[in-house]
Formats: structure tokens, C-alpha cells, sequence
């Protein structure tokens, strides 16, 4: 599989990422519409912590690279340790997808080692309506120009 050529996280990762979710329109389509704006947050061991934000809006997706919170107003924030980051990013890239133990469901179910976090019940709810569209996005990692739609 043909890694990302960036390191992550970093805004040029993550605009890749997006380019290659946006590569493959009829995986978006199926997939469906979303409206969402999902900051991933990504927390270091000194308390430090990187915010990037990601929008889809319809059928499109947009990295917005890093931002702060109050300016970008995530409806949702994935949060985690960067080595859990690492290691989900590391499966997708070795597996051309998230295998069962590295999906952002496994990740986040129990808030270990990602808590999903939002100011209202609608935007948790969205996180996980949509999920299928985000961890498409995610596996587009591991497989340049090709979703996977199927879990």
C-alpha cells in the first residue's frame, strides 16, 4: 500500500488524506451525505495537544489543517494519545484498512484510548451516523484513490 508522504500528524497528512477520500466520488456518493465538522485532537504525554479540523459537507470533505477550537467550533472532537494515532494510522497504512482492533468504533466505544467529545447530544449522535463515511476517509490511508465502503 502507498503510505502517505508526510509525517503525521501535519497539515500537509492530512490534506493528503482528504485528497484521496475526494479521489474516489462514487465510494462518496455511496456512502452518502454528511454534514459535519469533526476536530481530531492529538494529545501528547507532556499535556500538549494538536487540533485539526475536517469538514464534509455533502458529498466533499475538506481539511482545514490545524485550528483552534473556539475559532474552528468543532461539533464533535476526537481525542486521543498520539501513540494510539500512530498505531491506528500504522494498521491502515500495513492493511490498506483499519483492521477490527484500529476502526474509529473500536477506538472510541469505550473512550480508550479516544473519547469523542461534543457540547450537544447532536453532534456525538453525528460522530457516529456517520461513521462509515469517517473511517472511509481514514482508510483512504492505506489505499490511494479507492474507499472501502464495505465492513
Amino acid at each position: 500500500m502507498a503510505s502517505i508522504e508526510a509525517d503525521f500528524p501535519s497539515e500537509r497528512w492530512f490534506s493528503e488524506l482528504v485528497a484521496r477520500a475526494n479521489a474516489d466520488q462514487a465510494a462518496m456518493r455511496r456512502l452518502g451525505i454528511a454534514e459535519l465538522r469533526l476536530g481530531l485532537e492529538i494529545t501528547d504525554d507532556a499535556g500538549g495537544s494538536l487540533l485539526f479540523g475536517i469538514v464534509l459537507d455533502g458529498y466533499d470533505v475538506d481539511s482545514l489543517g490545524r485550528v483552534d477550537e473556539v475559532d474552528f467550533v468543532p461539533e464533535v472532537t476526537i481525542s486521543g494519545p498520539i501513540d494510539a494515532w500512530r498505531e491506528m494510522v500504522a494498521s491502515i497504512e500495513a492493511n490498506g484498512r483499519a483492521d477490527s482492533a484500529h476502526t474509529l468504533n473500536s477506538l472510541t466505544i469505550a473512550e480508550v484510548p479516544f473519547r469523542v467529545r461534543a457540547d450537544d447530544a447532536m453532534g456525538n449522535d453525528k460522530f457516529f451516523r456517520f461513521m462509515g463515511t469517517l473511517q472511509a476517509i481514514f482508510d483512504a490511508a492505506g489505499s490511494p484513490g479507492v474507499l472501502s465502503t464495505v465492513r
